[in-house]
């Protein structure tokens, strides 16, 4: 990957709808080279998707919050599979330490989050945190140039 390529991926990033001849332009190169670059980068698995950056709370769900789970060893592949299905879960990782996944969720009021935390203790322990800002939005990794 060149100082192109990452150029590329940096703008992309910013807008994903900007059309291969503007790309082409803040890189400085022409549009059919990047339109070549991006479905190599798109073959690679590097470019794995275009998305609209949807504000939960502009759409009906103001509350965000961070729930950790300590899911019991035996059950943890089932529970994964039921969490994947809960549309208030925004996002889930599964991390290191006592709890077991990190959800990301949002919800449309006080009692919708006390009925989500209410079905997940039937799987483990909880731990909630509200989300009062994001200081740092989602970003991609700084990329240096060659």
């Amino acid at each position: 990957m060149d100082k192109f390529d990452k150029r590329i991926l940096a703008a992309l990033h910013e807008n994903a709808r900007i059309s291969f001849a503007e790309l082409a332009r803040r890189v400085n190169l022409s549009a059919p080279a990047v339109a070549d670059r991006v479905e190599k980068l798109e073959r690679a698995g590097v470019i794995t998707g275009y998305h609209a950056h949807i504000n939960p709370a502009k759409v009906g769900f103001p509350i965000h919050c961070m729930i950790e789970l300590t899911v019991k060893h035996l059950e943890y592949f089932v529970v994964l599979d039921h969490i994947r299905n809960l549309p208030q879960v925004l996002e889930c990782a599964s991390i290191t330490g006592t709890s077991g996944l990190l959800m990301k969720v949002a919800v449309d009021e006080m009692t919708s989050l006390q009925s989500l935390i209410a079905h997940l203790m039937q799987y483990g322990d909880t731990k909630t945190s509200m989300i009062i800002d994001m200081p740092v939005p989602p970003r991609m990794p700084q990329l240096e140039d060659d």
